[in-house]
């Protein structure tokens, strides 16, 4: 479906498509840096504002790919777990960021628990080989803001970056276009964190 009217622009770095590409916006002062980073341009770009009654209905049909950004709150209370499941129904990919990142863990049965606060602090992780980020191996720094995280991480989601206290750092699906970043790639603080955004598109593709 997404394969089809899309093409890599080299130059610019951008996706060049006919995409539509949802942005599912969870009142977060974050959520335009992450739109910035991301590879289209602002006109295949279609802002979702958040509410649980409605959102996952939001999602239209031709969506090529869709974005859940951070914000407060939890995956649960967000209703953001729907997106997610209607989401891998569909095959549409989806990338996580922070609260995003959560909801896809959540959705496919990991659990959510509180966590010493780590806000605007640098951590090292590392990564392992992954199908959506295969440039990034072992240690990189990455820009923190939560004080929630996942446990339990089961298949058919793989961990494939965490912290050296095993806190899951980044996750994705083993065999659908879903992957996600509890850290903030689009913070002036992770390193080579636009790079991460553009490799998840490149390769769901």
């Amino acid at each position: 479906m997404y394969t089809q009217n899309t093409s890599v622009d080299s130059g610019s770095n951008r996706l060049r498509s006919k995409n539509k590409v949802v942005f599912v916006e969870n009142n977060d002062s974050f959520s335009w840096n992450v739109i910035d980073a991301l590879p289209f341009s602002r006109s295949e770009i279609t802002i979702i504002q958040h509410s649980r009654e409605s959102q996952a209905n939001k999602i239209p049909d031709d969506a090529n790919f869709v974005v859940i950004g951070p914000g407060p709150m939890d995956p649960i209370r967000t209703g953001l777990t729907d997106i997610v499941l209607l989401c891998a129904e569909k095959k549409i990919p989806v990338l996580g960021i922070c609260l995003g990142f959560q909801a896809i863990g959540m959705a496919f049965g990991a659990k959510l628990i509180r966590t010493n606060p780590v806000h605007g602090k640098r951590s090292s992780i590392n990564f392992s080989s992954s199908r959506f980020f295969p440039e990034f191996y072992g240690d990189v720094e990455v820009m923190r803001y939560h004080s929630l995280s996942l446990e339990n991480i089961k298949s058919p989601i793989n961990t494939i970056a965490s912290t050296s206290d095993d806190i899951p750092m980044a996750l994705e699906h083993e065999t659908l276009p879903i992957a996600g970043f509890q850290f903030h790639p689009d913070s002036f603080g992770t390193s080579r964190g636009t790079e991460m955004i553009h490799s998840f598109f490149k390769h769901a593709l």
